[in-house]
């Protein structure tokens, strides 16, 4: 990996430990007032794991659903250059998009994104297909209808990486709800990982 991109990621995570202690040291109630301000990166075991991956299934249409400042839009990103793929990212904030946009032009990847404004479950339905690979990580009530939006534009062998599966608990009738839709579609094999913060990943399975 470029040196100057393995220095971005550790400027970012330690960023990312300084907002845990700030959020530590509020109530429940103050840290979701300020949510929008804080990374909430997928963290570097899940993000590894993605470009891994991606890599390896030399996935050409990658999406995000949930850019936020970018953190894992540069690990797709990473690897979707070194395949010729490239990311399609869908984010609601455009303060968060020109956040993530400048932080990889800083690093020579901004033409691998594509960035789209707006609604993810309007978004998704503007998408080409196939989709090869496609990480999920939004408001936690929408991993559901995204999910469902996307399905048949899923590509043979197509991978969806849903991160926030374990943590936070709060998030886990959600979490329930999610896994047991997608067990239910005989289309799809899927596993829990206890990775960061508790990851999905699920596969279409050959028609």
């Amino acid at each position: 990996m470029d040196p100057h991109i393995q220095q971005l990621f550790a400027d970012l995570e330690t960023r990312w430990q300084r907002e845990q202690e700030e959020q530590a040291r509020l109530s429940r109630d103050e840290a979701y007032a300020r949510i929008d301000q804080y990374l909430l990166p997928v963290g570097p075991e899940t993000g590894r794991l993605m470009n891994d991956l991606i890599r390896a299934a030399r996935s050409q249409h990658i999406v995000e659903v949930g850019s936020s400042y970018g953190y894992s839009t540069l690990w797709l990103a990473e690897a979707a250059k070194a395949v010729g793929g490239r990311v399609t990212s869908l984010e609601l904030s455009g303060e968060k998009i020109a956040a993530a946009r400048a932080m990889l032009e800083s690093v020579g990847l901004s033409d691998c994104v594509r960035f789209i404004e707006g609604d993810a479950l309007t978004s998704i339905e503007t998408l080409d297909a196939p989709i090869d690979f496609a990480l999920i990580d939004l408001w936690k009530d929408l991993y559901l209808p995204c999910f469902d939006r996307m399905r048949d534009r899923l590509s043979i062998g197509a991978i969806v990486i849903s991160d926030n599966m374990i943590f936070p608990p709060d998030n886990a009738a959600n979490a329930q709800a999610y896994r047991a839709h997608i067990l239910a579609d005989g289309r799809f094999d899927s596993v829990l990982l206890p990775i960061g913060s508790g990851i999905e990943i699920t596969r279409r399975r050959p028609d």
